[in-house]
């Protein structure tokens, strides 16, 4: 049995998803300790999780505490769902970097660099308190940017880290549809970084249906893939790669005004919060539903499961390098298959990336060590010259006043 599961971020109004998720995968979990911050949301959502579970009568109890050192205590399982700066610093780096003339996005570019200015000084803080009561748990983090997170981690950090990303899952399960078959059936040769990632072939029992696959692709144009992509490189790209190569039809589309993705999922989830208020309520609203919060269901729980079993299984994860993908330095985080369980997970080689995303992946990996960097010395110069050499920043002049804002407005020490 694990004797305890800690959510980080616990007051999310997508944490039923996960308790729902052990229920429904019999996963015997002693306690689940949702963490966060004082005021009544985290007690809201921690009542309606406590409801649901005495609804069905499974044997877990349901925790909170805005005490992160008690929490993390005797926890196997460390799963970070923070965002520091809740939705509305999220609306912001969605909105805010089109005013400079670039991509808005939480993860990638100027807005994922905001994301981390913010979020690693947390992160290492974290990293320090489970140095110091718990170096055993394994840390499973969701938080973006994720990429950054985990090679920060990796790089200057004793903590066991492991990232997960509902893309690659989403992905598969969208190429399971057009093949018409289970998901669980199919493999995945699957390389590049946090949401730069591609598949280069699909098997099932052994066999490559990649060309099979590609050929059916090009007849039917089916919904969910990027078919000009898909046909230039002949491999199948993970949803948010289009902003590398469609990066002048995407910050046209955001100069449009319309509500940002923060912005919507902002108001669904003050909607979702007073819901859990009812004291009658102790199933997810269908609002909650619409959300499509897939992560604990097909990603995390499966992720213990396997780490917690002896046969183990294999799933595309962030991770640390090593020797995996020789293109980049042992410490970079990437996205490849992963063999988990046993409690541990290791990638086998993969040689060199494709020829023709070297280039691009490589300049990421390098804007991320340097934000990295930034935020462990506060260091303006380095923010900037992270801004300067990532792929979806056209302009240093842009970069520097997009900077010169967002110290301003989000009071950073930099210098």
């Amino acid at each position: 049995m694990i004797e305890r599961i800690t959510v980080l971020g616990g007051s999310s109004v997508y944490t039923p998803e996960l308790i729902q998720s052990l229920v429904s995968h019999n996963l015997t979990v002693k306690e689940v300790v949702l963490v966060g911050r004082s005021g009544s949301k985290l007690s809201i959502v921690a009542r309606f999780c406590q409801r649901m579970i005495a609804r069905t009568g499974f044997p877990l109890a349901i925790h909170h505490t805005t005490d992160f050192e008690a929490g993390i205590r005797g926890a196997r399982y460390v799963v970070n769902a923070m965002r520091v700066g809740g939705m509305p610093a999220r609306a912001r780096d969605e909105k805010i970097p089109p005013q400079f003339g670039m991509l808005g996005d939480e993860t990638l570019g100027a807005g994922g660099i905001a994301n981390a200015l913010r979020t690693l000084p947390v992160v290492f803080d974290i990293a320090r308190v489970i140095e110091s009561v718990n170096p055993q748990a394994i840390l499973i983090n969701l938080t973006n940017p994720l990429g950054i997170i985990i090679e920060a981690l990796g790089r200057y950090t004793k903590v066991n880290a492991i990232g997960v990303c509902d893309l690659p899952a989403l992905t598969v399960k969208r190429i399971a549809e057009v093949l018409r078959c289970p998901p669980g059936e199919i493999t995945v040769d699957y390389v590049g970084l946090n949401h730069l990632g591609w598949i280069q072939d699909v098997k099932i029992d052994g066999r490559s249906y990649m060309t099979y696959l590609l050929d059916k692709l090009g007849q039917s144009r089916e919904e969910g893939f990027d078919h000009e992509l898909i046909g230039l490189f002949r491999m199948i790209p993970t949803r948010t790669v289009g902003l590398f190569y469609h990066q002048l039809e995407s910050l046209k589309k955001q100069h449009n005004h319309e509500p940002s993705r923060a912005e919507v999922l902002q108001e669904a989830e003050q909607q979702i919060l007073r819901s859990y208020q009812d004291e009658h309520l102790h199933e997810i609203p269908e609002l909650a539903r619409e959300r499509n919060a897939v992560w604990y269901e097909e990603c995390i729980v499966p992720l213990i499961e396997a780490l917690e079993s002896k046969s183990g299984r294999c799933m595309v994860l962030c991770v640390r390098n090593g020797e995996t993908i020789r293109d980049f330095s042992e410490e970079s985080s990437i996205e490849a298959p992963v063999w988990v369980g046993r409690k541990e997970w290791r990638t086998k080689p993969i040689g060199s990336c494709p020829r023709f995303m070297r280039g691009l992946c490589i300049a990421v990996k390098e804007s991320d060590r340097l934000i990295i960097e930034a935020a462990r010395h506060k260091s303006y110069e380095c923010a900037l010259q992270a801004l300067a050499v990532h792929p979806l920043v056209p302009s240093v002049r842009s970069a520097k006043k997009f900077l010169d804002y967002l110290a301003k407005e989000d009071g950073l020490e930099l210098h």
